[in-house]
C-alpha cells in the first residue's frame, strides 16, 4: 500500500467552442510527442537487445541465483541503459527539445510526465514484463505535477497556460468538504460519450476522502479469498460469498453484433488486402473504411464506455460492503495473468476482471486507513491446505466444496477461513487458532447459507 493516502475527486469542466478546440489540439500535440519519444525510445532498446552483452546479461539474469553476482549483472545492465539513453532522466532531456518546438501547446510538467509513461513503457521490456510497446491512438489525459504550476486549480476553475476553464460543480456537502483539503495535483481527462467529446477535472487530494455513509467498521481481521468468478471474506463474526461484478450480457451480445458487422464491412470494402484463405495480406496499409463504419465504430465504443461505467459502479459498491466487515484484510497475491491461460478462466477474467476488482478495493481500504496484507499462494496454498490433518491436497476445480474433520465445507469460504488465521511471520497458519475457530466458522458457513437459500 502506499505510505501517503491520496483520493481523486472528478469533476466536469464546461469549455466552450473556442476552449474546446484548443483542447482538442493539446491533446493531439502532447500524443504526437509521446509516440515520438516511444519510436525513437523503442528505437534505441531494439539496438540495446542486439548486443552481446545485454543478452548475455539477460540470460544469465534469468538463472542467477546468488545476490552479489545478481548485483553486479545488474550494474551492468544499468551502465548499458545508460549509454544507449533510456533512463528516465536521458528521455525527460529528449522531451525538452519537443516541449520547446510545441511551446503553445504543452508545458514542462506535462512533456515530463509524457516521457515518464514512456520511460515506464520501455523499462517493462527491459526487465522483460513486455515484449512490445504500443504507440497511443489517443492521449486519455493529461496531468501537472504539483497544483502550483501548469494544470491547477483555482476558485472553481482549472486554469491552464492561456485557458480558463470552469469547473460543474454541484456544491453539496461532501464536494466543500473534499475542497478543503491539500491538492496534490491536476489532470484533464477527455473521454467520449454518446459520439462527443467531454472533458472532466480529476483533483487528486492528499488524504482519505469523507465518508458519505459514515459506517463504525469492527475491529476485525478478514481472510479474503479472490477468485476468477467470487470472493469470499471471512472474519470471527461473519461469512459471506459475493459473485464479482459481470459485464452485461445484453451488452456484450450488442458488441459481437456490431464486431461481426464491422468484420464483414472491412472485407467488403477491402477485398485486395486479403489472402484467398481469408487471412489479412501481409504488408496491406491503406484501408478504406465507409460512413457506416465509422457509424459502427462509435457506437461499439459508447457500448464499451457503458459496460465499464456500470461495472465499475457495481465493483465499488461491492469493495464498500468487504471494507465495512473489519479493519485488516489477508489476501493471497495471486498471478491472475498467468492463471487465466486455463479454461475457462479467461472467459471469467474478462466478464468479471478479479484484478481490477481488487485494485478498487485496495484503494478503498487506503482511503479509510485500513490495512491489506499479501500472503504469498506459495506458502501457504489455501486452496488445497486442511488444518485438521495439517497437509495439502490438489483440489479438482469443477468441485466447490470439501470435507474438513468430517464437515462438509465451501471450498471458497474455507480458503477464505484460513486466511483469517495466517500467522505472524504470514508463512503459515496458525493451527491452534483454525482447530478453536473452526466450529464457529461453520456455524457461520450454516447461517449464511440458510440466508442466501
Amino acid at each position: 500500500m502506499a505510505s501517503e493516502p491520496y483520493f481523486v475527486l472528478t469533476l466536469p469542466l464546461k469549455p466552450d467552442i473556442r476552449q474546446q478546440d484548443i483542447l482538442e489540439k493539446r491533446f493531439a500535440v502532447n500524443g504526437w510527442i509521446y509516440n515520438a519519444l516511444l519510436q525513437k525510445a523503442g528505437k534505441r532498446y531494439r539496438q540495446m537487445a542486439q548486443t552481446k552483452a545485454f543478452r548475455r546479461i539477460r540470460e544469465a539474469l534469468a538463472t542467477e541465483s546468488d545476490k552479489a553476482v545478481r548485483k553486479e549483472l545488474l550494474q551492468e545492465r544499468d551502465a548499458l541503459i545508460a549509454q544507449y539513453g533510456l533512463t528516465r532522466a536521458a528521455i525527460c532531456r529528449e522531451a525538452t527539445g519537443y516541449r520547446r518546438y510545441y511551446k503553445a501547446h504543452t508545458d514542462s510538467p506535462v512533456t515530463q510526465n509524457l516521457a515518464a509513461d514512456v520511460w515506464k513503457a520501455v523499462d517493462a521490456l527491459v526487465q522483460g514484463r513486455a515484449e512490445r510497446v504500443h504507440p497511443k491512438k489517443e492521449l486519455r489525459s493529461l496531468s501537472g505535477k504539483t497544483n502550483q504550476t501548469s494544470i491547477k486549480y483555482r476558485n472553481g476553475e482549472i486554469l491552464w497556460k492561456d485557458l480558463v476553464l470552469p469547473v460543474g460543480r454541484k456544491g453539496n456537502a461532501y464536494e466543500t468538504a473534499v475542497l478543503k483539503k491539500e491538492l496534490r495535483f491536476c489532470r484533464i481527462k477527455q473521454e467520449e460519450i454518446r459520439g462527443k467529446k467531454r472533458y472532466f477535472a480529476e483533483l487528486v487530494l492528499k488524504g482519505t476522502p469523507p465518508q458519505k455513509h459514515a459506517e463504525e467498521s469492527p475491529d476485525e481481521t478478514v481472510g479474503l479469498a479472490l477468485g476468477f468468478r467470487k470472493i469470499a471474506a471471512v472474519s470471527r463474526k461473519e461469512a459471506c460469498l459475493h459473485e464479482l461484478p459481470e459485464k452485461s450480457r445484453r451488452l456484450e451480445q450488442e458488441k459481437q453484433k456490431l464486431q461481426a458487422y464491422m468484420e464483414r464491412s472491412r472485407r467488403a470494402q477491402n477485398p485486395a488486402n486479403y489472402e484467398p484463405d481469408g487471412r489479412v495480406r501481409k504488408g496491406s496499409r491503406e484501408w478504406r473504411i465507409s460512413r457506416n463504419y465509422q457509424k459502427a465504430g462509435r457506437r461499439y465504443r459508447e457500448l464499451c464506455r457503458k459496460q465499464r461505467a456500470w461495472q465499475k459502479q457495481e465493483q465499488f459498491e461491492l469493495a464498500r460492503k468487504i471494507a465495512a466487515a473489519g479493519n485488516t484484510f489477508y489476501i493471497e497475491d495471486i498471478n491472475f495473468a498467468k492463471l487465466r491461460r486455463r479454461k475457462p478462466n479467461g472467459a471469467y477474467a474478462q466478464m468479471r476482471s478479479p484484478v481490477g476488482f481488487r485494485t478498487i478495493l485496495e484503494q478503498k481500504l487506503m482511503q479509510q486507513g485500513k490495512e491489506l496484507i499479501y500472503v504469498q499462494p506459495f506458502l501457504l496454498k489455501a486452496t488445497g491446505f486442511n488444518h485438521h490433518t495439517g497437509t495439502y491436497q490438489r483440489m479438482p476445480l469443477r468441485k466447490s466444496w470439501r470435507v474438513v474433520d468430517g464437515q462438509r465445507v465451501d471450498k471458497k469460504l474455507y480458503s477464505a477461513f484460513l486466511l483469517n488465521h495466517v500467522a505472524e511471520d504470514l508463512k503459515q497458519f496458525d493451527l491452534n487458532a483454525c482447530e478453536k475457530d473452526f466450529s464457529a466458522f461453520v456455524e457461520l458457513q450454516t447461517e449464511y447459507l440458510q440466508k442466501a437459500g
